[in-house]
Formats: C-alpha cells, structure tokens, sequence
C-alpha cells in the first residue's frame, strides 16, 4: 500500500512523554462513567492531545491494554473534541472484563462528547 495515507493519530495529537499529563489529571473538569473517566484542560489553540492511563493491575494483559489505547485514540481521532484545543486523558475506573470491553467504545464516546459540551460551556 504504497502511498497510502496513515490514519492514525499523529505525534502532535498525544502527549510526548508517558507520565506529562499529570496537570491534566489534577484538573478539576472531569466526567465520569461506568467504565472510564475523562480529565480534561486547557490545551494549545487548535491543537487537542490524548493520554490515556492504563496500568496492568486494570488491564492484565498487554494484548488487551494494546487493544482498549487503540479504541481510544480512534475515538479521539474522529470525535470533535480533537478540534478543540483540550487535553484529555482517559482512565479505566475498574479492572476490565470482556462485557466492559464491549461497552468501553459506548462509554469513552458519550463522555467525550459530555466533556466537549462541559469545556464550551465553561
């Protein structure tokens, strides 16, 4: 696939070292749900960036922790918070299960548009 574009989200759009989005953490605009939390702040103008924090003790197995990061940044690829100018990071609340793994799409997608709603209001 020579000459095929990447749809990934790019470098711009995460954060550049694991572990800098302490500040975003620490934010008091947050929204909750059954399965994750979204934190979010004030980012670059025009410029959104995702974290997302997983630890093993949630999300057993690599494989598993590879798939949920995969599903968030194409949320976040396609959803229109990217073009707010905020940085989010996502947090599982509780240890994953297959039924949560179904739902994670559905829960990330309805806080992500709650938390664009929240920082245009705010």
């Amino acid at each position: 696939m020579h000459g095929a574009r990447k749809e990934g989200l790019s470098r711009r759009h995460r954060f550049a070292v694991q572990g800098s989005f302490g500040p975003v953490l620490r934010s008091p605009q947050k929204v909750r749900g059954t399965l994750a939390t979204v934190h979010v702040a004030q980012g670059r103008p025009g410029i959104s960036r995702l974290g997302i924090a997983l630890t093993r003790r949630l999300v057993p197995s690599s494989v598993q922790r590879n798939r949920v990061k995969r599903i968030a940044r194409e949320l976040f690829r396609r959803h229109p918070v990217k073009l707010a100018g905020l940085d989010v990071v996502i947090s599982l609340r509780e240890k994953l299960t297959a039924e949560g793994r179904e739902k994670l799409g559905t829960d990330v997608r309805t806080l992500l548009d709650e938390a664009l709603r929240k920082a245009s209001a705010g």
